[in-house]
């Protein structure tokens, strides 16, 4: 037996956010056409953080390697950091949003997340300022029985490269006595 919710976990877990809250701590960060996955730490800070989402910041560029915006306030808990890598999602001091695009370190900062993928964001960020947007990532699954059929189907708005469909497809049961649908009223079960 399957449930969605093992569905949407497995597909998550597929996108390389493996953890024990992934669909609480999944979130998109868009920048212009382009969008990423990312995961929020389970702590003071990333929960803080989530709870502000959706956000949309106009991220001022720094050193060649980083975007920051004030004004986004969160509880700290600040380390110093000897390296930090593309795609970690900061904060400094306690009111200061920070996403890497390239690596740094030798400064304090308390961690927020990390991007699971970075092709292609130093580009999306370009040279100068730029909004960006963050939001909690979005998977709603139907299935569908058609005899001992599953179609299924995903709307997401985690990036493309995240292949939710084909997963979800290749997860499900093809036998109709296998999935029995839990708390999904979009889901139908013909007798």
């Amino acid at each position: 037996m399957i449930s969605v919710s093992k569905l949407a976990m497995a597909a998550i877990t597929a996108a390389g956010m493996a953890g024990s809250a992934l669909a609480d701590t999944a979130i998109v960060v868009s920048v212009g056409e382009s969008r990423f996955a990312a995961k929020i730490e389970d702590t003071e800070t990333g929960r803080a953080f989530l709870a502000k989402l959706p956000l949309t910041v106009s991220m001022t560029e720094l050193n060649g390697n980083e975007k920051y915006a004030y004004g986004v306030s969160l509880p700290t808990a600040a380390q110093y950091y000897s390296k930090i890598e593309v795609g970690d999602l900061m904060l400094y001091g306690s009111n200061c949003l920070v996403l890497f695009y390239g690596s740094a370190g030798g400064y304090s900062y308390t961690r927020i997340g990390k991007l699971v993928s970075t092709t292609g964001l130093a580009t999306a960020v370009g040279p100068g300022s730029a909004v960006v947007t963050f939001e909690k990532a979005v998977l709603k699954a139907t299935i569908k029985m058609n005899g001992g059929e599953a179609e299924v189907g995903v709307e997401t708005n985690l990036p493309a490269s995240v292949a939710i469909t084909k997963l979800a497809a290749t997860t499900l049961p093809a036998a109709q006595s296998d999935w029995i649908p839990t708390n999904v009223a979009a889901c139908s079960r013909s007798p």
